[in-house]
């Protein structure tokens, strides 16, 4: 499945700034999600974050045990862009200094 670089970037800013507003490790991560029924790795976690990349179960338990209880899908604008070959779906981040993350 085709990767976007935008959808990556918008999990990678919402998990790393929520992590820094509540001043927490992926060590503290590792064990919240782990006394909801969640084993992941400090490791695994920082690494699925680096890449932008892990499943919606994940990213929304990690919202969850950080105390998040809205995600601002605003910042993301869905639009098609034209390639050489062919049309592809792509989305766009854009920052948001206001509100839930």
């Amino acid at each position: 499945m085709p990767k976007h670089k935008a959808a990556q970037v918008f999990i990678q800013e919402t998990i790393r700034d929520a992590k820094a507003e509540r001043n927490m490790t992926f060590q503290d991560l590792s064990v919240a999600l782990r006394n909801i029924g969640i084993t992941q790795s400090a490791t695994n976690l920082s690494t699925k974050v680096a890449r932008g990349d892990m499943g919606a179960q994940l990213f929304l338990s990690l919202m969850i045990v950080m105390g998040h209880e809205a995600i601002r899908l605003d910042r993301l604008i869905l639009r098609r862009e034209k390639t050489s070959s062919k049309r592809s779906r792509s989305i766009k981040s854009r920052k948001s200094d206001e509100g839930p993350i």
